[in-house]
This record gives C-alpha cells, sequence and structure tokens, in this order.
C-alpha cells in the first residue's frame, strides 16, 4: 500500500475490532497510571495549591458533602478561582480521603489523566478509523513530558478534567454525526452540549471549545475518508446548519466568561502584570505570540529544563529588529500552510486549525501574563502530533529506505527523550522544597524560585510554632532570602530591582521573628516602594506598626505609629476586599486601630 489517503486506509481495515480496541484503550490508559503513580506521594508545592486549596476547608473540607456544594455553587462568591466542576471534585476528594491530605487530590490528578488518554485513542479512532494513526497519536500524546506539570501538580486537575470533558464532547458529536434518526442526533447534540459546559466549568480556556466542535463536524467526512482530502468544501445547508448548532454553545461561553472575568476583576487577579491596550497589544501579541510557539514546539519534541515559569519570550518596550522579522514572517508563514491545507489536506486541516483554536485562550488576548505554560499545551498537543504522524506515517509508506529509517529513529528519539524527562522531571513535584530546589539548580535561575523557596520554609515554621523545627525552617529561610538578594541585587549602592520586592517582604518577617522591628520596617518598606499597593504588605506593615506603637514610650511617636497602622490596615483592606464588606473580626481589628488613633490629620503623609 502507497496511499497516505485515510479513505483508502479505511477500506482496507476491514471489520471493526471492538475487542482490539477495548483492549488498547485499556492498555494505554494503564500505562499512564503507572507512568505517574509515584506523584500519589506528593504534597503541596505551594504555588497557587495552597491560596486556593489548602486554606479553604470551608469550600472543601467541611463535615457535610452538601455544605461543600452550597459553599462552591452559593455563599463563597466571589473566589480567586470560581471552577465548580474542578471544585466540586476537590470536595469529593475530601470527603474520601481527608481535606488535610493530597493523597486524594493526586490520585483524581493520576486516574482522570489516564481516563483523558484512552479517550484520545477512542476519539481519534472513531473519527479517522485508522487504529494504527489513532495509536501511534495517542502513544507519542501519552510519553510527553509537558503532561508532567498539569498531573503531577494539584493544580492541574483543571486541565485535565476539561480535557475530558472536550474529549467526552468530541466523541459524542461523532456518534451524532453518524446516527441517522432524528431522535438520536438530537440526543447526542445535548450530550455534547452538555459535556462542553462540563469542560467550561472545569476550566475557563474552554470557552472556544464550540468552535472546535464546528471544525469536527464539517470536516468529518475528510477524517474518516468519506471524501478526499482535496475534496470541494461543502459550502451549503449543512455547513449553515452546523453554524447553528454552534451557536449554543457560543452562547453559553460569553456569559460564563463574563462571570468569570467579573470574579477574578473583584480578587484583583487581572491587576497583576503588565497591562496594554489598542494597537500596542496587538503588536505585543504579533511579536511574542511566535516564540511562545517556538518554545512549545522545542518543549514537544526536544524537552529540555522544564520549569514553572518561562523568562522568555517576554513582553518589551522595543523589540529586536531580528525578533520582529522573525516572528512576522512566521506568521505569514502560518498563514500560508493553513491556506494549502484547507485547499489540499483537509483531512489535516482540522488538526491545525484546532490547535489554534484551543491554544487561543492562551495567547493573552485579554492582558499579557504567562506566556508559556506546560499545562496550556496538555489536550492541544495531539493536534500536532497528528500532523507529525500523517508526516511520518507518509515518509515510512513512500520513502526510500535510508528515509524510513531517519524516520524510525526519530520516533524512538523523541519518545526516549520524552520518557525520560517526564521520569526525571516529576520527582521535582514531590513538595515545595524539591520543587523550587529544581528551579534554582537550572541555569539563570529566576527571582521567584528564591521566593517561593523562602515562603515554603516559612510556611512549614508557621507549623512548628514553639517547636524546634521552627527554629531550623526560619534559619532556611533566612538563608535563602539573602541568597535571592545577592544575586539579584549584587550593588546593593544601586536601587533594588522591582522583582525582588517579595524577598523584601519575606526578609522582613525573618527580622521581625529575630527581634529586630526596626529591620523588619524598613525591608517592608523597601518591598512596598518596589511593588506598591500589594495587600501583603500593607497588613503587615498596619501589624508592625501597630506593634511599635505599643512598645513606644515617646507619645508623640507612638501616635504616629498607631495612625500608620490605621492608615496601612485601611489600605489593606481596600485592596484585599475590593468594597466587599470585611469580615467580622478585619472590621474589629480595624476599630482597634482607628480607636488608638482617633483623629485624622489630612496634610499628614503615610508612613
Amino acid at each position: 500500500m502507497t496511499t497516505t489517503d485515510p479513505a483508502a486506509e479505511a477500506s482496507q481495515a476491514g471489520t471493526p475490532k471492538p475487542y482490539r480496541n477495548l483492549l488498547t484503550g485499556l492498555l494505554l490508559m494503564l500505562a499512564a497510571w503507572a507512568i505517574y503513580l509515584p506523584s500519589l506521594r506528593y504534597d503541596y508545592v505551594y504555588y497557587d495549591d495552597v491560596r486556593i486549596l489548602k486554606v479553604h476547608p470551608e469550600l472543601y473540607g467541611q463535615e457535610k458533602f452538601s455544605d461543600d456544594l452550597r459553599a462552591i455553587f452559593v455563599t463563597e462568591f466571589p473566589r480567586e478561582e470560581p471552577l465548580p466542576v474542578r471544585d466540586v471534585s476537590w470536595a469529593v476528594d475530601s470527603q474520601i480521603f481527608g481535606f488535610n491530605s493530597t493523597l486524594g487530590h493526586h490520585l483524581g490528578n493520576v486516574l482522570v489523566h489516564g481516563v483523558v488518554v484512552a479517550l484520545m485513542f477512542a476519539f481519534l479512532l472513531g473519527t479517522t478509523r485508522r487504529y494504527g494513526f489513532a495509536l501511534a497519536v495517542t502513544i507519542g500524546w501519552l510519553v510527553l513530558a509537558i503532561h508532567v506539570e498539569p498531573v503531577a501538580w494539584i493544580m492541574g486537575r483543571k486541565d485535565v478534567l476539561s480535557a475530558l470533558f472536550i474529549l467526552l464532547a468530541l466523541c459524542a458529536q461523532t456518534r451524532r454525526l453518524e446516527s441517522a434518526s432524528l431522535r438520536a442526533h438530537a440526543g447526542w447534540y445535548l450530550v455534547t452540549l452538555a459535556c462542553f459546559i462540563g469542560s467550561l466549568l472545569s476550566k475557563i480556556s474552554a470557552l472556544t471549545f464550540p468552535v472546535v466542535l464546528f471544525l469536527h463536524a464539517v470536516f468529518l467526512p475528510y477524517l474518516n475518508g468519506s471524501r478526499p482530502a482535496a475534496g470541494p468544501f461543502p459550502w451549503g445547508k449543512s455547513l449553515i446548519k452546523e453554524i447553528l448548532l454552534m451557536i449554543p454553545g457560543l452562547a453559553v461561553s460569553v456569559p460564563v466568561f463574563h462571570w468569570y472575568k467579573q470574579m477574578l476583576t473583584q480578587m484583583g487577579v487581572l491587576d497583576r502584570g503588565p497591562v496594554a491596550h489598542g494597537l500596542a497589544h496587538i503588536w505585543n501579541l504579533l511579536i511574542v505570540d511566535p516564540p511562545t510557539l517556538w518554545m512549545y514546539a522545542q518543549q514537544l519534541f526536544f524537552p529540555w529544563r522544564l520549569r514553572l515559569f518561562y523568562s522568555w519570550p517576554q513582553v518589551m518596550d522595543v523589540y529586536p529588529h531580528w525578533l520582529v522579522a522573525a516572528s512576522l514572517a512566521f506568521m505569514a508563514l502560518l498563514a500560508g500552510a493553513g491556506l494549502w491545507l484547507f485547499c489540499r489536506r483537509k483531512d489535516l486541516f482540522f488538526y491545525y486549525a484546532a490547535f489554534f483554536v484551543i491554544m487561543l485562550p492562551y495567547l493573552n488576548q485579554v492582558l499579557p501574563g504567562l506566556l508559556v505554560a506546560e499545562r496550556y499545551l496538555y489536550l492541544a498537543a495531539f493536534c500536532v502530533l497528528a500532523l507529525v504522524v500523517t508526516a511520518g506515517m507518509a515518509i515510512l509508506r513512500r520513502a526510500q529506505p535510508v528515509w524510513r529509517s531517519c524516520t524510525l529513529a526519530a520516533a524512538g528519539v523523541f519518545l526516549a527523550v520524552n520518557l525520560y524527562q517526564t521520569f526525571s522531571y516529576q520527582p521535582a513535584w514531590r513538595d515545595g522544597e524539591t520543587l523550587w530546589q529544581y528551579h534554582l539548580n537550572l541555569p539563570q535561575p529566576q527571582v521567584s524560585a528564591y521566593a517561593n523557596l523562602a515562603a515554603y520554609y516559612y510556611a512549614q515554621a508557621s507549623d512548628e510554632v514553639g517547636k524546634p523545627e521552627m527554629a531550623a525552617a526560619m534559619g532556611k529561610m533566612s538563608v535563602v532570602v539573602d541568597a535571592g538578594l545577592a544575586q539579584f541585587w549584587p550593588d546593593q549602592q544601586q536601587p533594588p530591582p522591582p522583582d525582588t520586592y517579595f524577598l523584601f517582604f519575606l526578609k522582613s518577617i525573618v527580622q521581625e521573628v529575630r527581634g529586630e522591628p526596626e529591620a523588619a520596617l524598613g525591608s517592608l518598606l523597601t518591598a512596598d516602594r518596589l511593588r506598591p499597593k500589594f495587600d501583603s504588605t500593607q497588613l503587615n506593615l498596619a501589624l508592625l506598626y501597630h506593634k511599635l506603637a505599643e512598645a513606644a514610650a515617646d507619645p508623640k511617636q507612638k501616635e504616629t505609629y498607631a495612625c500608620a497602622a490605621r492608615d496601612r490596615y485601611e489600605e489593606y483592606i481596600a485592596l484585599e476586599y475590593r468594597g466587599r464588606p470585611a469580615p467580622a473580626d478585619v472590621q474589629k481589628t480595624l476599630a482597634e486601630f482607628v480607636a488608638d488613633c482617633p483623629a485624622k490629620d489630612p496634610a499628614a503623609g503615610k508612613n
């Protein structure tokens, strides 16, 4: 057989082999579970998982599951990441394994990931009717090292859950499109829509998925070989029908997106990071999104030094000429490739277009945030692999023996490198100490690695108050903070860089624990200058000023400190609650601070 036409391959596939297909899916699922079995012993890594999960027993750790559900869906709004389906899954973990156990959270990720792998195979097989193709793409997707982050990290639950519902929706739509009766057609459509809503409430980035469903419906005849890949596009009633069927999904996406954005705005999440508007923002996207895709391609096929944060690409005031030229040329190349695939290989155009639709929410249309994150590529990677596997299978069928050998060798290297990186990178996610020490040992470590490792040691110290272990943890914290400041602020005659603000914030904690309140005040004020309006800085300043006021012997100095405590606490409340009523204990503390400084001097500056 020398053709690469899917129709020809499907015609020679013979009768369906359901037992073979079922066994293949089960084996793929078991392989996925085996790869990530070590992560079941892992703890929190103290980045988002503590702030969003561990410190919220009112959401995920109440005695009655019904109370968790009431908090998730009714009472606990706004909150930083309101994703009801993911949150319910966490509450189920806590009901089974206990709120303070991480076993359930990691087990849930691993189990869902294994099911996603099996569904990936089922979707590709059902869509293309090509066993070898579906198996090759799924195996390639299974071994990807970039999956360590979303699977081994508790916070990756939203990625694996969203992918689960997306693949269920695609499988359901395949059944809809192959159904003969109107009743079955309508039933599978409702199942597809319900699965889409589940994915959207698991992770908001699924908001573009109705477009993927539309592409799948329109290009399915080319994918399963019913129409030739270069055949004419169906500009007719069937296209209009699929457009109309896409509208309900988009109608769900829009209000959910605005609701979610409102929650993030109330929590101050959208204030983090640089913001650009209009033409400046469009220009940033044109220049930084292409190198973002380059980074993804490199980590997909040649994973090396995987990390939580990538320092490149980055938004700049002025971009080098080579980057501008390369980015614009790459955008033109992408457009040309898409047009060629649409005309000549409509079966492949689905994967090509679906990749960009899935990745669209991650390309910073709203504001520049994290440009590269491995979890963003979790699902979309299968589209790239489908294109590469198709090219590889064509070479194996048509090329000379030397090219076939090279193709097989490249496939072997891809599998070996990704498996090696998966098993070598996975242990870094054991806990906060291993993760951030791993990042510190990378070439050119970022200041965030020092800050997060120090914060992890502080969390350890907070759990060991009054015990000898507290002093040891605080000692480690001090060493890490000093090392970070020495690396990123080597010339102390110059002002410290703005991104060291959190190191100064943490340094103030070390100094206060050591009984050096004046030094702690200096570090906190430095942190405040480097990053104004950081709520935690305002809170700690208020508490420290209050402590200094109580210890001050001079009445005038006592009043100065007391008024500073009141002002900083008021600012903390404004930043933390953003117009929402503060809790009773916070209001009580504010009343105490106001009582110590009842009269405001409008002309007085802030200390």
